[in-house]
């Protein structure tokens, strides 16, 4: 808007009803007429120079203002100022408020400029120049130098979670477009990894992986519902896009501050490895566990672990193909099962020092509730494990307490019920 322009504006906000307005009228009802003739007035000014902020409502005895570092929980509906066309609304996803941090981000230039100094419950509308919004390039639907308009109602300021109303209307159902064009599509037990992004309605990226992606059991509840579900019957090596609604989100969650309650996600998912469960090849793993090589190492001292036992190990897991899918270092309570029972098996009768390398049976793998990085639960694998500490025994003695009763070092141990196909490393 041009200096002409702005000051007409500003003529007709300031002096309309002091010059012709009837007895009677209302404060508010004035100045409602007044910034409804100064936006008619406006259509025809170019783009404005800077930020316009007309206040349509404002309570009386304002005392909760937005203030630096304060979240703002607002209600809008967004236009483009040339045409009047909507673009984007809170109020057409289940009215559920679109939040932003005053003065840190989150959201563009013009509406952290329109909305200082806000009351709850306050309405404005803001006429954004392009150089206050997305500039040259524009973003989704809206084009480069685009001048918007936002009519705003600030409904809540804090810090902590809000209590919207639960939307009854919406659908729980996640909607994906992708390929299903071929012979090898996702399904339920197939183990895949992913890249992705997701981005909130507003088109805020929220989430993001890395470049190495995320691994899963497509079916095994190891990842966001919505995904879980959404992958299904597309192809891999693809692009899948994904609407997932609340129910298979986070609902009335709020995820670590970022997505608001019952706010629905999009995500762009890249397929970029896939591997096919087959059950009926499941059927013929080995039943029996076996330790297909055994490392000769002598023991530090004499010991040998039993059920109880506190101690600290490294360990990898191999799928069925011998292909790495996990390694670290980890205490663990023998006995415990804390990740599969058959870590427990091969774990009792070794001794600070031994390391194994061995078949773990479906039968002794991992249940569907505590999986392991990306294999399949009930499934046979492979993994090398070492006893690099004894850090408490089933009876409470330490390491070193355990050394000083100890004699000499013992000899290679065989746990019982373990078959050992190799002896050498």
């Amino acid at each position: 808007m041009n200096n002409a322009c702005n000051s007409k504006v500003t003529l007709i906000l300031a002096y309309p009803y002091s010059l012709f307005s009837p007895k009677g009228v209302s404060l508010e009802l004035k100045m409602y007429h007044a910034l409804l003739l100064a936006t008619i007035l406006s259509l025809g000014c170019s783009e404005p120079e800077d930020v316009i902020v007309q206040v349509l409502y404002r309570p009386s005895g304002c005392t909760d203002i937005g203030r630096y570092g304060d979240t703002m929980h607002v209600q809008y509906l967004g236009r483009f100022y040339n045409n009047r066309k909507k673009f984007d609304s809170s109020y057409d996803r289940g009215n559920v408020p679109f939040y932003y941090q005053l003065g840190i981000g989150g959201v563009i230039e013009g509406y952290q400029i329109g909305t200082k100094n806000m009351c709850i419950n306050e309405r404005r509308r803001l006429i954004v120049p392009s150089k206050f919004a997305y500039g040259e390039r524009g973003t989704g639907n809206i084009p480069g130098y685009s001048t918007l308009m936002f009519d705003v109602h600030l409904v809540q300021i804090n810090d902590e979670k809000p209590t919207y109303p639960v939307p009854l209307d919406m659908t729980t159902e996640v909607t994906a477009t992708g390929n299903q064009s071929c012979s090898n599509a996702i399904k339920n037990g197939d183990t895949i990894t992913i890249t992705y992004t997701g981005m909130l309605p507003d088109g805020r990226v929220f989430d993001q992986s890395t470049k190495e992606g995320l691994t899963f059991v497509v079916g095994a509840g190891q990842i966001l519902k919505g995904i879980d579900e959404g992958v299904v019957s597309y192809c891999p090596y693809t692009e899948i896009q994904l609407e997932i609604p609340p129910a298979k989100g986070y609902g009335d969650e709020w995820e670590h501050g970022l997505v608001p309650q019952w706010s629905f996600m999009y995500y762009t998912v890249n397929v970029t490895h896939h591997t096919s469960h087959d059950p009926v090849a499941a059927a013929d793993e080995p039943t029996e566990l076996v330790c297909e090589t055994f490392r000769q190492e002598k023991c530090q001292f004499g010991y040998k672990l039993v059920e109880g036992d506190y101690i600290n190990m490294a360990y990898e897991l191999m799928n069925k193909r011998n292909e790495s899918v996990g390694k670290g270092e980890m205490r663990y309570p023998i006995g415990r099962k804390i990740f599969c029972p058959g870590w427990d098996e091969v774990l009792k009768g070794m001794c600070v020092g031994q390391g194994r390398t061995c078949w773990i049976p479906a039968r002794l793998a991992h249940p569907k509730e505590v999986s392991l990085y990306s294999l399949p639960p009930n499934t046979g694998f492979y993994t090398t494990i070492k006893v690099k500490e004894l850090l408490l025994t089933h009876d409470l003695r330490s390491e070193e307490e355990v050394k000083q009763t100890s004699e000499t070092p013992a000899a290679i141990v065989k746990s019982p019920g373990l078959k050992i196909v190799h002896a050498e490393l």
